[in-house]
């Protein structure tokens, strides 16, 4: 067998010896190799014959990666048949499917098909190995980080128990429990007879939690519609609003009204509306006294004029709470916690007003300002004895159940904000002052002359006259300008001042309703044609309300009631409320106030200013006053003020009455335009009041000139 022939049956060829000679082959050198089993069909070569003896055997087919190796066929056989590589260095022969590879050695690639070489496998770098820690280490690690997890842990306990204990028990509390409000039923007010004129009607303000109506927001708004009224449009904004669990829908809904869409809600079965008790405040007579009353407003129902606004604190009461444990959607927990804190009701109060004679003094007044043309006027009613006001009237007025829809300037009490010149009503008080000085008496004579100057100016009087001899009765009965200021110059200017003060000019009175002026009094250094100008009413202004409470001081006894619109406060168990009181003082002895009463009473009598305002069955006195009205738009005298104090019965006076005409343009005297509703008012007061009535109601016949 060739060389050739021996690498195709996969055994080496054999070497030649060296050193050999001529072509003799030498004996081969005996080899171990294992014993290929014969192929079936073929028969053994005998043994004992070497290799090269033997016929030559039909040459093998290549075998190729593809053919599998016969039944049988051991591992060692198959390293024999493997062709070795080209190089010459022998390699196991490739086994089959299954058979193994030596290490570092790859797969020779199999050609394609079409002849192109196929890609050989990429190869993968072995991963890096790092090299741990001994166990002790990794257990003191671990140790560490537990040990800090833990400090960590127990520093955020001591935070939430200790330090923020209470700002997580709040948060703890508000997230499983509801607070809602309990208002105070307000105060009723009522008048002195205990007629009812502010009360509290039971209503709620309808509230919703919008999380829970956002689905079925138009149901609701349409079962609103129906009791409440308005479109979809009103309601939807609030049922849907984001990011908050309550919102107002309605205020000031009637009970019985919630309880209707309550049932609509219900059957429709609709949770999410809800109710707070919003009350309210109803004034059911109206107009009457409404400028006293005042009226509430805004969110809360606070008093935002008048009397409520006064006293609103005290008519309001105290709120309370209910605080009860609620689910997640806002509902009440049957069993869990309830607290209730109960609301403290307002105090009501009855008030000095009676509501009778104050509606016929409202009544009285606006035909009289009507009549007049006039711009406003105001009525001043009071109890000469107390200090009692009766009745405070102002027009134009408003209505106190609907004060958006009246003028601002009409929602005041003009009575005590607006001072002005108060005209020659204010010779009774010069006069009170002189006669309680012991300058004058009603018989005092004065000669009047036809003017008097003062400084660059002539006074003069409304009646046309040369030289008149009059008494002081007569001064005052005929309204003598110039008769008062030559009695007033006997007195000092600074003791003339004082005595302004001392009758309650100069200050605010202090009763108990907002707003009210102090008015100007001249100071005691005042000059000398300011002190006759004051003596008749001019160069100072006050309130009608100072103005009727000092006139009842020089009527009454010589006594200064500060005026009062309350007659008494009951707290919400029924308790009287202390009402504070300011003591009355004495402005000027009693006989002069009988002389005040004296020269009064001629006013009425034949020859006085008011002589056909007797009253029909009282004696009584009074004083006219016209005065000037400044404008303050020029600084100078611009229309008149025309006012009416009359006071009844005149030995003992009970009720004093002051009504003003500001700025009348038919007609511009105080006895014409004011002095009939003041008589009507006093003859409709006196017998409610259960004064009887005089046998000789006529005023005295005293002398009013020498």
């Amino acid at each position: 067998m060739s060389d050739k022939d021996e690498r195709r049956a996969g055994r080496p060829p054999a070497r030649k010896p060296r050193g050999s000679a001529g072509g003799a082959k030498p004996k081969p050198k005996p080899t171990t190799k294992p014993k290929a089993e014969p192929k079936a069909g073929k028969p053994k070569p005998p043994a004992g014959k070497p290799a090269a003896a033997k016929a030559k055997p039909k040459p093998k087919p290549k075998p190729t990666r593809t053919s599998k190796p016969a039944a049988g066929t051991t591992r060692a056989k198959l390293k024999a048949t493997t062709k070795p590589r080209s190089t010459g260095t022998p390699r196991a022969a490739s086994t089959s499917r299954g058979g193994s590879r030596p290490s570092g050695t790859r797969r020779p690639a199999t050609p394609r098909r079409d002849g192109r070489p196929v890609a050989r496998p990429r190869s993968y770098r072995a991963p890096t190995r790092v090299p741990l820690a001994s166990s002790g280490m990794r257990m003191k690690a671990m140790m560490v980080t537990i040990a800090v997890l833990v400090s960590l842990f127990a520093g955020r306990l001591v935070q939430v128990q200790v330090f923020d204990t209470e700002a997580y028990a709040a948060s703890a509390s508000r997230q499983t429990t509801t607070s809602i409000p309990l208002l105070p039923t307000r105060g009723t007010i009522t008048d002195r007879n205990g007629n009812l004129l502010a009360a509290s009607e039971p209503a709620v303000a309808v509230t919703a939690d919008p999380t829970l109506t956002r689905e079925r927001a138009r149901e609701i708004a349409d079962i609103l519609i129906t009791h409440l009224g308005g479109e979809r449009a009103d309601y939807l904004p609030a049922l849907t609003k984001p990011d908050t669990r309550f919102v107002y829908v309605a205020k000031k809904v009637p009970a019985h009204t919630y309880d209707q869409i309550s049932a609509d809600l219900v059957e429709a079965d609709i949770y999410g509306i809800f109710r707070e008790s919003d009350p309210i405040r109803t004034y059911p007579a109206g107009t009457v006294a409404a400028n006293v009353i005042g009226f509430t407003g805004g969110d809360e129902g606070r008093g935002l004029a008048g009397f409520e606004f006064a006293y609103d604190e005290q008519l309001t009461g105290q709120a309370g709470s209910e605080v009860y444990e609620s689910a997640p959607n806002g509902s009440r927990i049957p069993l869990g916690a309830n607290v209730i804190t109960p609301a403290v009701d307002g105090t009501s109060y009855q008030l000095t007003i009676d509501a009778e004679l104050q509606w016929t003094a409202e009544q009285r007044l606006a035909e009289a300002v009507r009549g007049a043309k006039a711009e406003s006027g105001s009525v001043v009613m009071l109890d000469v004895t107390t200090g009692e006001v009766l009745a405070l009237a102002n027009y134009p007025s408003f209505d106190a159940t609907d004060p958006g829809k009246a003028d601002t300037a009409n929602l005041g009490n003009r009575a005590l904000t607006d001072p002005l010149e108060p005209g020659s009503v204010q010779k009774v008080l010069t006069f009170a002052a002189l006669a309680d000085a012991g300058m004058a008496t009603p018989d005092t004579r004065v000669q009047v002359p036809a003017s008097v100057r003062s400084a660059d100016h002539r006074i003069t009087d409304s009646f046309a006259h040369g030289d008149i001899q009059l008494t002081a009765r007569g001064v005052i009965a005929k309204s003598s300008n110039i008769g008062t200021v030559l009695m007033a110059r006997e007195m000092p200017s600074e003791q003339l001042s004082q005595y302004l003060y001392d009758f309650g000019l100069g200050a605010p009175t202090g009763i108990e309703l907002p707003g009210e002026a102090g008015g100007s009094v001249p100071k005691g250094d005042m000059a000398s044609y300011t002190h006759d100008q004051i003596a008749f009413g001019q160069g100072l202004s006050l309130t009608p309300l100072q103005n009727a409470a000092a006139l009842a001081s020089v009527i009454n006894g010589g006594v200064y009631h500060k005026p009062t619109i309350v007659a008494s406060g009951t707290d919400a168990e029924g308790n009287a409320v202390e009402i504070p009181r300011t003591e009355p003082r004495r402005v000027i002895s009693e006989e002069a106030s009988e002389m005040v009463r004296d020269v009064t009473q001629s006013v009425l009598a034949e020859g006085g200013t008011g002589v056909h305002l007797e009253l029909e069955s009282y004696t009584s006195g009074g004083k006219t006053a016209t005065a000037q009205r400044v404008d303050p738009s020029c600084g100078c005298y611009r229309g008149y003020t025309a006012s009416w104090m009359q006071y009844a019965p005149a030995d003992d006076p009970k009720v004093l009455v002051l009504v003003t005409i500001d700025r009348p343009i038919q007609g511009r005297y105080g006895g014409t335009l004011a002095g009939p509703v003041a008589k009507d008012l006093l003859n409709y007061a006196l017998p409610r009041f259960s004064i009887p009535p005089q046998d000789d109601p006529a005023p005295p016949d005293e002398p009013l000139d020498w």
